[in-house]
């Protein structure tokens, strides 16, 4: 599969000032890749629904509505996509994959083509990193612009719409034997640091919440808190980073992708023992 069609979904509340700028980005892609882009409104009390109205592009541009609570740590961004999904499927069920994409970044406008690999091997989840980051973790691939197969789509379908789950849909893929992969030559660029949308403390507690949900290992975590002790707000962040984490409960994921995800962590950190320097630029690009 060399040219896939692309179903893109973008949850938005309130991204008025971002979206003319995604929008830019998106126009220079390889057009022939998207399929559709739907616009999921959220209940936007700004002139987000005039912003959309406006847009021009050389695909189709869709809007649904759909009105959440609005609270990120409740899960709020992951019912508007799905609803989001669910819309643009229901018009044509002729994707090969099906990205989130969010509001508040800018893609480079080549970033389709360095995905061109993982859709000639048919990877199941596959995404870049962020541009303008020294040193930026790729085990992961980021949330703002994930993109699945239709297969692996179905199976994330299982999982609970909830923080942490563009953590736990990697666990559940790579448990049942699909392919993740980042691709670090694919660059995305911020708008708005990634977790700030609902300010900066906020987002640092919702890190921790994510942490505690999606079963990190204690000295994962222990790593992970260090290392954001160096990003604003620094030592405050990380606070509230160590209060999400120790503060709430176990979460809504199962306990085998709990334990799936803790044993990958540590086998990670059993590596980077071994191999520090050949482990610390697999795990960084």
């Amino acid at each position: 599969m060399v040219t896939p069609r692309i179903l893109v979904v973008t949850p938005a509340r309130n991204e008025a000032l971002n979206l003319p700028k995604l929008a830019d980005s998106l126009r220079f892609q390889s057009v022939d890749l998207i399929g559709m882009w739907v616009i999921v409104d959220d209940n936007s009390d700004d002139n987000t629904l005039e912003v959309i109205s406006s847009l021009s592009l050389p695909f189709v541009v869709a809007t649904h509505q759909v009105k959440t609570s609005g609270r990120i740590i409740k899960g709020a961004a992951y019912y508007a996509w799905w609803s989001g999904v669910d819309f643009g499927l229901a018009q044509n069920q002729d994707f090969d994959y099906i990205m989130k994409l969010d509001a508040d970044i800018s893609l480079a406008h080549d970033y389709f083509e360095n995905l061109n690999d993982g859709f000639i091997t048919e990877t199941d989840v596959l995404g870049g990193i962020i541009a303008g980051v020294s040193k930026e973790q790729s085990s992961y691939v980021p949330g703002p612009v994930k993109m699945y197969s239709s297969r692996a789509l179905q199976l994330v379908r299982n999982l609970p719409i909830a923080t942490g789950f563009d953590v736990m849909d990697e666990v559940l893929c790579s448990k049942n034997g699909l392919k993740v992969q980042v691709f670090p030559s694919a660059k995305f660029f911020l708008n708005r640091p990634i977790g700030h949308s609902q300010g900066k403390l906020h987002g640092r507690y919702r890190n921790g919440v994510v942490c505690k949900w999606t079963g990190y290992a204690p000295e994962y975590f222990l790593l992970h808190l260090i290392r954001y002790i160096f990003r604003p707000p620094y030592l405050l962040g990380s606070v509230w980073m160590l209060a999400g984490f120790l503060t709430r409960d176990p979460g809504p994921y199962s306990k085998d992708l709990l334990l799936a995800h803790r044993t990958t962590q540590r086998e990670r950190l059993r590596f980077l023992t071994r191999h520090p320097i050949r482990g610390f630029l697999q795990l960084y690009k």
